[in-house]
């Protein structure tokens, strides 16, 4: 059902996604890969060398990764922090609300301020840059997501 445009959008916190399960075979690259790093003397390269080999066999932070790694005397915050890997927003980020009749009046008044030429990419960039600043989104989040 389409609702119509004056009506609020909600973007529902991440915390209602359920958390992941580790397979077994992640849980045995967990263990191999830090049975060869000492967890008290970690350097920057050995998180980097954890962290891509996390990444390399498809496991990805979460919840269940942290419990692994800390019943294995290792503390995946820090490893994270000490690799570089960027920070995740807090899990009990706010709802953010957004009237979708401001976001298309926004779109058709920038729209309306190019001529009739199709954009460029770089137009394109800038005119999503300009929108998700003006919602307060940050770059890396979308203007819409839909959860089925």
């Amino acid at each position: 059902m389409i609702t119509p445009a004056t009506q609020s959008y909600t973007r529902t916190a991440q915390s209602n996604r359920p958390q992941p399960t580790l397979s077994e075979q992640q849980t045995n690259t967990i263990k191999e890969t830090l049975a060869q790093f000492d967890a008290d003397n970690l350097s920057e390269a050995d998180a980097q060398s954890i962290v891509n080999s996390f990444s390399e066999a498809g496991i990805k932070p979460s919840k269940a990764l942290a419990e692994q790694m800390s019943e294995l005397g290792f503390d995946a915050k820090t490893i994270g922090e000490l690799a570089g890997t960027p920070a995740r927003p807090p899990k009990d980020k706010p709802a953010l609300e957004v009237d979708l009749k401001q976001v298309v009046d926004s779109l058709s008044d920038a729209l309306a301020d190019q001529d009739t030429n199709p954009l460029s990419d770089e137009q394109k960039q800038t005119l999503l840059s300009d929108l998700k600043s003006q919602f307060g989104l940050s770059d890396d989040e979308n203007l819409v997501n839909i959860h089925v």
